[in-house]
């Protein structure tokens, strides 16, 4: 028999809107943890994130974020929010249960085998997310590398590199965080930040107004309207030229862009170095692009992660190919399907659907990062999720009726 009829597998965001999804919508279910902690990933980041997400969409059902945390609150003030959201809701977490394999049995149930044994379930929900498998990029000479190389899911504080000669590989939203917090504490007062393809900038506050608050101004506009506003108000961009960093070419699919004044602010400072990104390694540093050799001690490599489901899943996955998705639409709740490493989903029957092709009970909660934001995406994904794991058990329970 099946423990329980779903099976969701990580207690982050994802997963609490995943459980909040199917309570209402009156489906049993489990939800489990491997770590003894709520959230892990928000419970332990550098003190200087903030969410680059607006309060308008980021917060939980039901509840809103205090307005003295601002309009993008921080990753501390973040993980509050889920603590005691989840406190209010009374959900039972299993903590300390690792998932190590989930595989489809010839029965039509979905077999899982973790660090308390094995069981079956009749769905189940990975919501596991994207920031427990980074990426490290192979470039040659890396292991005889002496000094430090670390992940930037690694970097907890700017004491890391105190007094040291550093590098930021990668300026997405985390490389360009870390290098801005790091620089200061580095050897003399600056950190290199290693560009590869070009930087994308942008106000957090475009015209005087957030983001976001265009976002929810174009929902009351017709469709060309609303395009229009997202792509004016989208296209302003800083001037970077005169502090030595160059623009990613449009449709690259290059790093996330980056949206505030801290990095131009740094680079101003000179506590922050644009370089070309590095080509090869040897024990005391790193041969750039442009044949640039820099010394140093510390490599903080902000490159990204894969899914965690890539860890346990027991499945032959369909992938995408897409690499880049314009932010000009206007139908925010629907992400390009099979991104960032995730796999393809089946949109015949909806189309944001969020079962996996071709697996019958194996639904994604926490795939979308860009429209409204993660936080938000998480929501409508997990209520499709509930929709279609109740229609699917319905289905099964007629089979086994019928039969």
């Amino acid at each position: 028999m099946p423990r329980a009829d779903v099976l969701i597998i990580g207690a982050g965001p994802a997963g609490i809107n995943a459980a909040y999804a199917l309570e209402r919508a009156g489906i049993e279910y489990r939800i489990i943890e491997r770590t003894y902690k709520l959230a892990p990933t928000w419970s332990s980041l550098y003190p200087s994130l903030r969410l680059n997400t607006s309060r308008f969409y980021s917060h939980l059902p039901g509840r809103k974020f205090p307005w003295h945390w601002g309009i993008f609150p921080t990753a501390e003030q973040y993980h509050q929010h889920l603590v005691s959201w989840v406190a209010d809701q009374n959900y039972d977490i299993e903590y300390g249960i690792e998932v190590d394999r989930v595989a489809p049995r010839d029965d039509g149930l979905w077999q899982v085998e973790s660090s308390e044994g094995n069981d079956c379930y009749r769905a189940v929900i990975p919501a596991t997310g994207v920031f427990d498998n980074p990426i490290l990029p192979e470039i040659d000479g890396m292991a005889g590398f002496n000094g430090e190389i670390l992940h930037s899911r690694d970097f907890r504080h700017p004491d890391q590199v105190r007094g040291k000669r550093a590098m930021v590989v990668g300026n997405g939203p985390s490389g360009t965080d870390i290098a801005v917090a790091a620089g200061p504490e580095a050897a003399g007062g600056s950190v290199y930040l290693a560009i590869r393809t070009g930087v994308d900038l942008r106000p957090r506050y475009p015209y005087g107004v957030p983001r976001h608050a265009w976002m929810m101004l174009g929902e009351y506009l017709p469709e060309p309207l609303c395009v229009w506003l997202q792509t004016t108000t989208g296209a302003i961009k800083y001037n970077l030229e005169d502090f030595g960093v160059w623009e990613s070419p449009p449709n690259t699919g290059s790093a996330v862009g980056y949206r505030g004044p801290e990095l131009l602010n740094a680079l101003r400072e000179g506590q922050v170095q644009p370089v070309r990104h590095p080509i090869r390694f040897d024990a005391r540093g790193a041969m750039l692009a442009d044949g640039r050799y820099l010394e140093l001690d510390t490599v903080i490599m902000a490159t990204g992660f894969f899914p965690a489901l890539h860890q346990y899943l027991d499945i032959e996955m369909q992938f995408s190919r897409e690499t880049y998705y314009p932010e000009t639409g206007c139908d925010w709740d629907i992400g390009p399907n099979g991104v960032r490493g995730w796999p393809l989903r089946d949109v015949s029957e909806h189309p944001n659907g969020r079962q996996i092709v071709g697996y019958p009970g194996l639904y994604l909660v926490g795939v979308f990062y860009k429209g409204r934001g993660a936080f938000y995406n998480m929501g409508v994904e997990a209520a499709i999720a509930a929709e279609q794991i109740k229609a699917h058990l319905s289905q099964r329970l007629y089979s086994a009726v019928a039969v």
